[in-house]
């Protein structure tokens, strides 16, 4: 599980991930630091783009994000 800020794991508080190696919406994302799973490739999208997308409602400019997961909040 991904602590609130989005970006962190519960368990080691470790900000990276480690995908999995073919991206589709069931697999599995886990905790790069600790390998804890942190849900799948889609629910870990979603989380991202629910956390961009509020950092753009606090701004009077647009957001640029250059990774192709922020790409897709960020364009809504």
């Amino acid at each position: 599980m991904l602590r609130q800020d989005w970006f962190h794991c519960e368990d080691c508080g470790s900000p990276g991930v480690s995908v999995p190696s073919q991206l589709d919406d069931a697999g599995v994302v886990s905790c790069a630091g600790c390998g804890l799973s942190l849900g799948s490739w889609a629910d870990y999208r979603r989380r991202i783009s629910r956390a961009l997308l509020a950092e753009q409602a606090g701004k009077a400019r647009p957001v640029v994000v250059a990774d192709p997961i922020g790409s897709i909040a960020a364009a809504r």
